[in-house]
């Protein structure tokens, strides 16, 4: 599947437009000591982590707005001659976050100055749209059954996943689509990643990002815009991580020995060992700002973040079927009963009569000469039934356990730089294969299901938020999906 996505969205400032789609929104109201709207304060938006800054002044209202806010940490500064600067820390914009924070200025010299650290938490309420964003520190630290940010959806209301918890790694794109969001339908849902589309048309997502790579998601389940289309349930609405001038990592790894598992209930029951199923997880990731000794320095210009995660699952899996007996191989149905616990007879179709009527095989015996050689040889590659207790032909005498091994690896990497003042851009990309086998409890050359599902995904996203004057905003994005599904037959 490819997905080609050019979109350019134009925002007048004047007007305030919200909920662009990762990006967040930042308004308020700046007013003197005594409620009196204040024109012509310059407003600064200071970016904690990167140092990036986008500035613009208060309107004859008094108001302020900042759209296509790139999800953060940021610091408020207001500033006008004969009053003091103002300062609040720690206003943190979560995807499509549309934050309200009024300004209150008090006179005095503007080198004095009023630094806010803490107050009464900021109510997102420019917007009717209903969502829950989970933090990064919710994604790493709280259980997540295969390590997906999209299980973590449970978090929020009206979100119910009825897929098989045992499918929801980096390789299942169909089990861990299997949601439904505000009582739409299963797998009704829409992806976002980094405001890129990443949905096939069977509603999945093509790539599951690995938690390194991800700073926060958003699950939108009710009165979200209009742009948020193409979906009959909700939104997931993910942002990968971004680098910063302070260095940061991250390194993981699991593993479980088959010795610390207890047996199947299946092969207990059909008196079968465990299966060998050791797992293995590992990852790690780093970021910062980008440094070239003597050649390059990125600090509040140029970040990067990177990283990997790969597993080796194997699972047990166990079936029972039906084989054909030693006798019944060689063409002697003799002993064979049908479902009624009748002789099952065997018709000679030589003896065919335009009627249809046919005679059966003399004691319920195909005479060898009858038998293909190839038939034959093929049957002899059969197991033989191992399960007792076989009443009638058809019935499940065969049990049989074996691995059932996965593999999956992800690359990933996201560049945020700022070209001008007035122009940032990110660049991320992400790379993912998987090889999934059919489980073959039968360890013969006529097993079934000798199968193998391979997948080898690609996912680019672009962003451009370009501000050329104080009241326009240009946001421009392209992305480009890859997502084939190559099933072999061994």
């Amino acid at each position: 599947m490819r997905n080609l996505l050019a979109l350019p969205l134009l925002s007048l400032l004047a007007l305030p437009s919200f909920a662009q789609s990762v990006f967040g929104n930042l308004r308020g109201l700046v007013a003197d000591p005594a409620g009196a709207a204040m024109t012509g304060v310059k407003v600064t938006l200071l970016d904690e982590a990167t140092g990036a800054t986008r500035a613009g002044l208060t309107n004859e209202a008094g108001e302020y707005v900042f759209s296509s806010v790139s999800p953060s940490t940021y610091s408020v500064i207001a500033e006008i001659p004969s009053f003091k600067r103002f300062e609040r820390k720690g206003v943190v914009v979560a995807t499509q976050q549309s934050v309200t924070l009024d300004v209150k200025m008090e006179v005095g010299n503007v080198t004095e100055s009023v630094l806010v650290t803490e107050e009464t938490p900021l109510l997102e309420v420019a917007s009717a749209s209903q969502g829950q964003v989970i933090d990064r520190q919710k994604l790493v630290d709280l259980p997540n059954l295969g390590r997906n940010p999209f299980m973590m959806s449970r978090l929020a209301p009206t979100v119910q996943q009825v897929g098989n918890p045992a499918y929801n790694r980096m390789q299942d794109q169909s089990g861990s689509s299997q949601i439904s969001i505000n009582g739409g339908p299963v797998r009704g849902n829409n992806y976002l990643l980094d405001g890129i589309p990443i949905t096939d048309f069977s509603n999945r997502a093509v790539i599951i990002p690995s938690l390194e790579s991800v700073e926060e998601m958003k699950v939108q389940y009710s009165t979200y815009d209009s742009e948020m289309g193409r979906t009959g349930g909700g939104m997931f609405n993910t942002l990968l991580k971004s680098g910063g001038n302070t260095y940061h990592g991250s390194l993981f790894g699991y593993m479980r020995e088959t010795g610390w598992l207890a047996n199947t209930f299946f092969n207990n029951r059909n008196g079968r060992a465990i299966t060998d199923q050791p797992f293995r997880n590992y990852g790690g990731s780093f970021g910062g700002a980008v440094k070239i000794p003597k050649l390059y320095d990125g600090k509040n210009r140029t970040f990067f973040w990177l990283g990997f995660e790969g597993y080796r699952d194997t699972q047990a899996a166990s079936r029972e079927q039906y084989t054909p007996t030693e006798q019944e191989r060689v063409g002697n149905f003799s002993a064979s009963r049908n479902n009624a616990g009748g002789l099952l007879t065997i018709y000679d179709p030589l003896t065919t009569r335009a009627d249809g009527s046919r005679d059966p095989f003399p004691g319920n015996v195909i005479p060898g000469g009858r038998i293909d050689t190839v038939g034959r040889n093929i049957a002899a590659t059969y197991m033989a039934p191992n399960k007792s207790g076989t009443r009638f032909y058809g019935d499940l005498n065969l049990a049989g356990a074996g691995p059932l091994a996965s593999l999956a690896d992800q690359q990933f990497i996201k560049f945020d730089h700022q070209l001008f003042q007035w122009w940032r851009a990110s660049l991320s990309y992400l790379k993912y294969n998987s090889d999934e086998p059919g489980e073959n409890p039968y360890p013969t050359i006529s097993s079934p299901d000798q199968w193998l599902l391979a997948r080898k995904v690609d996912a680019t996203q672009i962003n451009n938020t370009i501000t050329p004057s104080s009241t326009w905003v240009v946001a421009v994005r392209y992305g480009f999906n890859r997502f084939p599904n190559i099933g072999t037959q061994k």
